[in-house]
């Protein structure tokens, strides 16, 4: 195997991913990510050769950089709010809009020992969040995917979550009856026709299931505000994320179903409607 230095490899590998019309961005994390360097150290090591293993894995990576995977996916592995969380091509890859709900829900925590339900977890990033924040509260996550479950739990033991337990659920069908302190939700909000305008990389590896919902999107928001008065306390609070372009639909949903619920809308860093928090009127 040919040695190059890390400031070769990468000029290489953004020469490659520009020819392709894919983003030199990613090959860049990729090698941080390798090499245990940040962007700094990297930049002061530039004319070390790089490690053969290293090598090798970042050169399979650029392949498959190619390919349109995710570099989370290729790493095995995504952050949320400053903690590593195992992800595979079962589970979303986290962004930023639902750390912002998350540190919301975290910021305007009443009190300790409370019941939470997060209900389409994924890879557990919400409920292990919230799990790791307040130890003291019960935490229920539920995903219709098994597969979603088995990487949810992986990461729970990671962080030794013992308060976060998981269950295989279609929203509420499979959830005994019970009142909780906190809902959250960051359901499925892609409408189908809405398929055509996303990232090659979306379409290709992440989940179809916890994408794209019926009805332009707005499926299990019916759903979830049909059932919600069920599973939420007198005085409990419900948290969802939604599409930039769906908040005067989920105010109408809101408005026919719950009609007795205090809406808000928050936006997000970009200044876009986001994710809700909704509560009895008192």
């Amino acid at each position: 195997m040919e040695k190059l230095s890390y400031s070769n490899a990468l000029k290489r590998a953004f020469s490659v991913l520009k020819s392709q019309n894919k983003f030199p961005e990613d090959a860049q994390y990729l090698m941080e990510e390798l090499s245990g360097f940040n962007y700094t150290q990297l930049q002061l090591h530039r004319n070390d050769e790089v490690p053969t293993d290293i090598m090798r894995k970042f050169r399979d990576g650029l392949m498959r950089l190619g390919m349109d995977e995710p570099v989370q996916y290729i790493l095995g592995y995504a952050y949320f709010m400053n903690r590593n969380f195992s992800v595979n091509e079962n589970v979303l890859i986290p962004r930023n809009d639902t750390e912002e709900m998350v540190q919301q829900i975290i910021d305007e925590h009443p009190k300790n020992d409370l019941s939470i339900c997060d209900i389409g977890t994924g890879s557990g990033i919400i409920a292990i969040t919230l799990g790791i924040e307040f130890p003291e509260d019960d935490i229920l996550a539920t995903d219709i995917s098994k597969e979603a479950l088995q990487v949810a739990q992986l990461n729970a033991d990671n962080y030794q979550t013992n308060n976060v337990f998981f269950k295989q659920s279609d929203l509420f069908k499979s959830i005994d009856p019970q009142k909780f302190d906190i809902v959250v939700s960051n359901p499925p909000y892609i409408a189908e026709d809405e398929k055509k305008d996303m990232d090659p990389s979306v379409i290709k590896f992440e989940p179809d299931l916890a994408l794209y919902g019926k009805d332009n999107g707005l499926e299990f928001y019916e759903n979830i505000t049909q059932q919600i008065d069920n599973y939420l306390s007198d005085d409990g609070i419900l948290y969802m994320e939604f599409g930039f372009r769906q908040k005067n639909a989920i105010k109408a949903i809101f408005r026919d179903n719950l009609p007795n619920y205090v809406v808000e809308f928050h936006k997000d860093i970009s200044g876009n409607y986001r994710y809700l928090k909704a509560k009895k009127e008192m």
